[in-house]
């Protein structure tokens, strides 16, 4: 796919660098030196499951790094290798939280306007409802979640989609994306920014009250959805005042490793070094100057509307912002505590 809104055309036409991407041995010597346990691993794209090896990939950070979460992300298409992929990663890390993380920017015809491709939000729905049912048959574990990135060709059909969402398809979890340039099309970047913060509201205000069950499973389930739904709004306060809401810990507590091994602290900025240059030795790259230099310029007012760079790795580590993120996790916890016993209640009275 060549989807309007993707801020990495160029790299992804670039056939040369298709040539330098990582082998599934050097992936696990980057796993072998990382120096630590691993929380939360996004394997992003691209395509990651046109990679023939992404389970082995997946295995080699759940033995070496005692990896909690892996978010594969996905648009839905490939069903011959997205199922027996999943099943594989399931059965070889008994103890992973999976969570395939779908691609889907809207109702049908604005989703197949974006995507550029006829037939695609039949396929990437028919693999959220086929995912919904291998985790209710056998895999608890596993989490479906749709990302939809918030954008012109969406803007005026986006809370339509909301509804689909909340009483049609209700995924595990549901996450928004504020579109950032460069975009294929520049004209995706303008929207109206008023629909994304209502809609981070109206996600807001449905999850603290168990409308939407928008949270991930595992022990820190709740905690990490809090964080991705209270980081909406401070995306959007951050794009109406134009400054930091935060100081960003990119570069410390996360990093961005591209498929021909280079290293960043995130997706906005240059790349710092290549981890080949290093022998795939995480550790010995991680601890240079120049990381270290980033990480300076990363936590000095630097700010953007990068979900998964910024803002869901650094907003643990800024106390008043943890605060807020606990007492909402409490919420939410609470809410679906409620509705639990409200749904047995109805069961045991139909019975």
């Amino acid at each position: 796919m060549r989807c309007t809104h993707c801020f990495f055309t160029e790299e992804l036409d670039d056939r040369p660098r298709k040539k330098l991407q990582m082998k599934a041995d050097e992936i696990g010597r980057i796993s072998e030196t990382l120096g630590g346990n691993l929380g939360v691993l996004v394997l992003a794209g691209g395509e990651p499951f046109t990679r023939k090896d992404l389970p082995q990939i997946v295995r080699s950070f759940y033995e070496n790094n005692k990896l909690d979460s892996v978010y594969l992300m996905s648009n839905g298409q490939i069903h011959q290798r997205i199922f027996p992929d999943v099943t594989q990663i399931l059965e070889e890390c008994p103890k992973l939280n999976v969570t395939v993380a779908l691609g889907i920017d809207g109702m049908k015809d604005a989703h197949e306007k974006i995507r550029r491709k006829e037939g695609s939000w039949d396929k990437a729905i028919h693999t959220a409802r086929t995912l919904q049912q291998m985790k209710n048959e056998q895999y608890p574990q596993l989490d479906i979640q749709t990302c939809t990135c918030v954008m012109h060709s969406n803007e005026d059909t986006i809370f339509d989609w909301y509804d689909f969402l909340k009483y049609d398809l209700k995924p595990d979890k549901v996450n928004i994306n504020y579109i950032r340039p460069p975009s294929a099309d520049p004209k995706e970047l303008e929207f109206d920014h008023k629909r994304y913060a209502q809609l981070s509201d109206m996600i807001l205000e449905d999850t603290k009250s168990a409308a939407l069950k928008n949270n991930y499973g595992g022990k820190s389930g709740f905690f990490k959805a809090a964080v991705d739904i209270y980081m909406h709004g401070l995306i959007a306060k951050t794009k109406e005042e134009n400054k930091a809401q935060l100081k960003c810990y990119a570069g410390s507590a996360g990093a961005v490793i591209y498929d021909n091994g280079a290293l960043s602290s995130c997706e906005n900025k240059a790349d710092v070094l290549n981890l080949r240059d290093y022998d795939w030795n995480f550790q010995s790259a991680w601890n240079t100057d120049l990381m270290k230099e980033r990480r300076i310029e990363a936590g000095s007012g630097c700010h953007c509307t990068h979900e998964s760079n910024c803002y869901y790795p650094s907003l643990p580590f800024n106390p008043g912002h943890l605060i807020k993120i606990k007492k909402l996790e409490g919420q939410m916890k609470k809410a679906a505590k409620g509705n639990g016993f409200a749904a047995a209640k109805e069961i045991a009275l139909k019975a």
